[in-house]
């Protein structure tokens, strides 16, 4: 069963990033996970966002600001097998999390997902 994991969010400046999710969200938790300046996001009814600062903006969004919503996270048993059967996607890099690889993926239409190969919320998700 895939589930949701996060997502992503790419901005100029993460730390002012959430303290306005702070505002949209009161009820919340946040904590830095890297020295890259990178927090997770936790609402009150359990929705996940990691903020990144994004000074090199990698991932193209709005040519006008080179930031936003990127990057849906998922996760599940045996996602390497999963991703590796559907024929539309193409993977393009895998990470090792301390709970297990994460793969990152591109659709057909182009576009950037990941999926962690693990059931359980890792230590940068479990704030």
């Amino acid at each position: 069963m895939v589930q949701f994991d996060h997502i992503e969010i790419h901005v100029k400046n993460s730390y002012n990033y959430v303290l306005f999710l702070k505002k949209l969200f009161p009820i919340s938790r946040l904590k830095k996970i890297s020295d890259n300046l990178t927090y997770m996001f936790l609402t009150g009814d359990g929705l996940r966002f990691e903020i990144k600062e994004n000074k090199k903006f990698e991932y193209i969004f709005d040519t006008a600001t080179n930031i936003g919503f990127c990057l849906p996270c998922l996760r599940m048993e045996e996602a390497m097998q999963h991703i590796e059967s559907i024929r539309e996607v193409k993977i393009f890099k895998i990470i090792e999390n301390p709970d297990g690889p994460c793969i990152f993926f591109k659709d057909h239409e182009g576009i950037d997902w990941h999926i962690k190969d693990y059931k359980n919320l890792d230590i940068y998700t479990n704030i």
